[in-house]
């Protein structure tokens, strides 16, 4: 399995549970929480593309790093 597979199923998983704790708890501190995490939902999507195209890393100016 390659990475970007292993992170779409780790991610999928993760807010499947979020899902479920949301349904499952009545708190409303609970759903302000889920709901802060839910925020970043565009920003791992966005990764989730560098991961599938490993050439985007280098076009968007990110540094490799090196055994100096």
């Amino acid at each position: 399995m390659s990475d970007y597979n292993k992170y779409i199923v780790a991610i999928n998983k993760i807010f499947e549970c979020l899902e479920k704790m949301k349904s499952g708890w009545k708190n409303q501190d609970n759903y302000n929480y889920i709901d802060s995490i839910n925020e970043y939902k565009d920003i791992i999507i966005k990764n989730a593309e560098l991961l599938k195209n490993p050439a985007l890393n280098s076009e968007q100016g990110v540094e490799k790093l090196s055994n100096d």
